[in-house]
């Protein structure tokens, strides 16, 4: 969804003002005038000289925006990478999704066309999946303590002209906290309507941001890794990196507002990035990584391992239990 750049470092206590509040501000303040992208590049490695990570919170801070604007806000503009991990010859163990996330590489180089804001906000949960056949209706969501629910419309084709367009997927979307009661009606609405609960996997989700330094906008860069059990056999795991839209910086005088045409120029222009320089990249100890361009969903994923479709008791249980807790 996009749009909150916090970290667990903005709530640090401190009696003194960081270096970026000085340095950086100089920066950001000749890079808004001048809109040199050397200038910008040099206020992002002063802000990590003494940050770990708030780059893109600081930009939008520097523009008294407090949360990232963000065109079209009910539709998903996104781009997947099915990630293949290649163990080495000596066996350990599989690496983590923090360390799948830093294995990505952006250089600040005087250029850059994308500067990495490494957030690194890592996150488990349960997802539930309802839906008829290939139409995923309603996803619940249990996370951190608290319950969702997403509900994705089907695939809208594109049709910008811009090169390789495909690979982005637009798609309508609302996530939202909910109560037990909620959640129940309107899983009995889908259930008339036809859908059937198909199944659960438990993901792991690590979060950084990108920030396009030529349009201004950011996109959230996500790897997950969804866990799902099948009787008698080991898990199977579905593993990608998910590139979605979540906004912009005001102030880039390249940035063409309400362009869905430049949005998914951007985003092919942030998937071929990805792909050229990380297929086949180290992450550690030796493993690494294969990136495939894909577009199945963690509904497909459950789908197609899952050969009968549970009872909408199983999930309606599963969230008592839940409450109870």
């Amino acid at each position: 969804m996009g749009g909150c750049y916090d970290t667990s470092y903005s709530y640090s206590s401190r009696c003194y003002e960081p270096s970026w509040q000085t340095d950086v501000k100089s920066g950001l303040k000749t890079f808004f005038t001048s809109h040199n992208i050397a200038e910008l590049v040099k206020a992002h490695k002063a802000f990590f000289d003494s940050n770990p990570s708030g780059f893109i919170k600081a930009l939008l801070e520097h523009q008294k925006v407090r949360e990232a604007p963000k065109e079209f806000p009910d539709i998903e503009y996104e781009v997947k990478f099915r990630i293949t991990p290649l163990e080495p010859k000596k066996k350990s163990k599989e690496p983590t999704i923090e360390q799948y996330l830093e294995s990505f590489q952006f250089p600040a180089v005087q250029t850059a066309r994308f500067l990495k804001d490494p957030v690194n906000t890592v996150a488990e949960g349960v997802n539930h999946f309802l839906g008829a056949n290939g139409d995923e209706r309603l996803v619940v969501i249990e996370k951190g303590g608290k319950t969702y629910l997403k509900e994705k419309g089907q695939p809208i084709a594109l049709a910008t002209g811009v090169p390789y367009e495909q690979i982005v997927i637009k798609r309508t979307e609302q996530r939202y906290e909910a109560t037990m009661d909620q959640i129940l009606q309107k899983v009995a609405g889908v259930r008339t309507d036809g859908a059937a609960y198909v199944g659960c996997i438990h993901k792991e989700k690590g979060d950084a941001f990108i920030l396009d330094t030529s349009s201004g906008r950011i996109f959230s860069f996500t790897v997950t890794r969804a866990h799902l059990s099948v009787p008698n056999d080991e898990p199977v795991i579905q593993r990608q990196l998910e590139i979605e839209y979540a906004g912009y910086v005001p102030g880039f005088t390249a940035l063409e507002k309400d362009s869905e045409r430049q949005i998914a120029s951007d985003m092919v222009d942030l998937a071929k990035h990805v792909a050229f320089l990380n297929n086949n990249a180290p992450v550690v100890n030796g493993w690494r990584i294969q990136l495939e361009i894909t577009n199945e969903r963690k509904y497909d994923f459950v789908r197609q391992l899952q050969n009968e479709e549970k009872p909408l008791e199983l999930l309606v249980e599963k969230e008592k239990a839940l409450v109870r807790k």
